[in-house]
């Protein structure tokens, strides 16, 4: 299904023109190669945006920067690297058949964030014109950016990304990010509030990290993940099925 959705999205790239026919697939997989953001959970439903590379003027990313884009509770909803094209942005809709949001509900205003990666800076974008669409979420609909320009400078707090994939057969990655080096702590609770699994706990360099979840012999049901740095927690939920 994974290789099946990506040859879609490769499929609507091509439509749209985000990539040379020669470099096409090579500039594909860059552009999913995050490393700042995660990916976010491809719920099947999706909203295309496409900001077009003219829409920059002179404040261009450099390739390598990566564009995202949160819902209005700051839950990511997409992310991809800049790769020296028009920058295509699949929105995944919330999947309703899900406890969690994982995505955008319908008519639900989007925002996005642009990481520089030489400076390891966060800034927020403000959209001034659409050449098509708007910054509402709708399933098929295609959005179109014509001119954007940065907003302002973001503090880049501790931040957890929805795990992937959701719902979990018997296995799923969990995504963090950690503004400074820090002793971590990642765990599983049922939704008793018992610990039944312990992810991490140690110190982690600031950035990007990925932790692995393999868990065969969860029962089917609603669990929880908390990530504690400090004084700081944060908690996201899962569905794991069988």
């Amino acid at each position: 299904m994974k290789k099946l959705n990506n040859l879609k999205g490769l499929s609507l790239a091509i439509a749209l023109g985000l990539f040379s026919t020669s470099a096409m697939a090579q500039d594909f997989r860059k552009a999913l190669d995050t490393k700042r953001f995660a990916q976010a959970v491809n719920t099947g439903e999706n909203h295309t945006l496409l900001i077009l590379d003219s829409s920059w003027g002179d404040t261009k990313p450099e390739i390598g920067d990566e564009i995202a884009a949160y819902d209005s509770q700051g839950n990511m909803v997409s992310s991809v690297v800049y790769v020296g094209e028009h920058t295509g942005l699949a929105l995944w809709g919330d999947d309703e058949y899900t406890q969690e949001k994982e995505g955008l509900a319908k008519a639900e205003k989007f925002h996005l964030k642009w990481w520089k990666k030489a400076k390891n800076e966060l800034v927020s974008l403000e959209v001034a014109d659409f050449e098509r669409g708007d910054d509402t979420y709708n399933k098929d609909k295609i959005s179109v950016i014509s001119d954007i320009k940065s907003k302002e400078v973001l503090t880049q707090d501790l931040e957890l990304f929805q795990n992937v994939p959701n719902p979990v057969a018997d296995h799923t990655e969990i995504n963090f990010y950690l503004p400074q080096k820090k002793d971590v702590y990642l765990g599983v609770f049922n939704s008793l509030g018992q610990e039944v699994m312990v992810l991490a706990n140690e110190t982690f360099e600031a950035g990007s990290h990925k932790v692995e979840m393999i868990a065969p012999n969860l029962e089917a049901g609603i669990y929880f993940y908390n990530l504690v740095s400090g004084e700081e927690k944060l908690t996201k939920q899962m569905t794991v099925v069988k």
